[in-house]
């Protein structure tokens, strides 16, 4: 099997690469985790955004196993590159894809919007996981459709290291 990773905006996309990637954020973030909010939102439309989208080609059809989207945004009067919307397939979890998609979503927020903080909201009881990736909590937390979420911050310092370590 072989996993590559692929960059669009929305519009970008083919018929079936937008329903593959709704699907799975849907099956995840509703069904899974069991969270009645609306999952589809115009931000997924912007032209700004970019989805980052995680491939495993292998002997059936290539599979949708993981995706992040970023945006450029505005928090506390600072522009920054907003990342969400990052999931990985449950039958993917566990094979080192998750640590793979999110260095690659980090270094397309280096490339993209250069010297920017990365904000994200996270899953309260995902702070642990983004803290290994060099998030840090930022704020206090809130509630977002029954599911305590708290704001957390990759600095640009912080970004630009991780991604030249690694090039």
């Amino acid at each position: 099997m072989t996993t590559f990773f692929s960059v669009s905006s929305l519009s970008e996309m083919a018929a079936l690469e937008v329903h593959r990637l709704y699907k799975l954020r849907v099956d995840v973030f509703v069904h899974e985790q069991a969270t009645p909010y609306a999952e589809i939102d115009d931000i997924d439309a912007e032209p700004t955004t970019k989805h980052m989208l995680a491939w495993r080609r292998g002997d059936g059809p290539t599979q949708l196993v993981g995706t992040a989207r970023i945006y450029p945004d505005v928090v506390d009067g600072q522009d920054v590159t907003q990342l969400g919307r990052f999931v990985v397939a449950d039958s993917d979890r566990g094979t080192g894809l998750a640590q793979e998609l999110m260095f690659q979503t980090q270094r397309l927020a280096f490339e993209t919007y250069p010297g920017r903080d990365v904000h994200l909201s996270a899953q309260s009881e995902l702070t642990g996981y983004y803290a290994k990736y060099g998030f840090e909590p930022t704020g206090e937390q809130y509630d977002d459709s029954g599911v305590p979420h708290q704001p957390m911050m990759l600095s640009a310092g912080a970004l630009s290291e991780i991604v030249t370590a690694r090039r």
